[in-house]
């Protein structure tokens, strides 16, 4: 007897089915092979955009945490300069400070060295002078009227003798010298007065002297009198005598 087959049917020798379900099985486990194909690469399409992401995240997160620390490192080095830039101008001040203390120091020690020099050159009396007590005295060997003869004492730092005691005066009469000393009343006759302004006190006047005989305003030391102290004499100032000069020492 002869089976009816449909098209595309075949026996099946093992399980006596129709042919077309097997077909139809095969047909099916294909379709759903090539869907997962499908769906595997959608899945590895997004693991692949997902780990990129992930990758720009990461590099961004990075990117951004070297940028802070390059700030960070920027603000620590400007701060580092800052800082130092202040010390050293502290420094600069104080070095500054201690040169002007050093600067006035220096000064105040060489003006004290000044003195002193001079001070010492004053306590010693200069060659061809004669030291008594706290003066010096010099007596010179030439001849000029009482103007020019107090401008060289003058000249020599010193001024013409001012005789204020009786000790001093016989000293001046001891020099044996016919000379002016700083006693005049030019400024108002009869008013006799030192070179240094102050008044006569004490005066040691020839007898008869002063007798302003031809205008005699100027004081000489007479030293051919033999009196011991009393050696005054005016004469006139243009007359041209010796001189001598003092100079205080202390």
């Amino acid at each position: 007897m002869l089976k009816a087959y449909y098209v595309g049917d075949s026996p099946d020798s093992s399980s006596g089915k129709p042919v077309h379900s097997a077909v139809s099985s095969v047909a099916a486990v294909g379709m759903k092979s090539g869907w997962d194909l499908e769906e595997d690469q959608e899945d590895g399409l997004v693991l692949r955009h997902t780990l990129q992401q992930l990758w720009k995240r990461r590099f961004l997160a990075a990117a951004v945490c070297l940028g802070l620390l390059c700030v960070l490192l920027l603000a620590g080095i400007i701060g580092l300069l800052l800082y130092q830039r202040d010390q050293l101008q502290t420094s600069y001040n104080t070095l500054t400070k201690e040169r002007d203390q050093l600067q006035t120091s220096y000064n105040n020690l060489t003006k004290e060295r000044d003195q002193l020099q001079t001070s010492n050159e004053y306590a010693t009396c200069p060659q061809d002078w004669k030291k008594s007590c706290c003066s010096c005295y010099y007596i010179s060997p030439d001849e000029k009227t009482w103007e020019d003869s107090r401008k060289d004492c003058q000249a020599r730092e010193a001024n013409l003798v001012i005789i204020d005691s009786r000790e001093e005066q016989a000293l001046i009469k001891a020099f044996n010298r016919r000379a002016w000393f700083g006693l005049t009343d030019r400024e108002v006759e009869g008013t006799w007065r030192w070179v240094d302004g102050t008044p006569l006190n004490t005066s040691y006047w020839n007898k008869g002297e002063p007798n302003d005989l031809q205008g005699e305003d100027c004081a000489l030391v007479d030293n051919t009198q033999q009196d011991p102290v009393v050696a005054w004499n005016d004469v006139p100032c243009d007359h041209k005598n010796g001189w001598i000069c003092e100079r205080q020492v202390c």
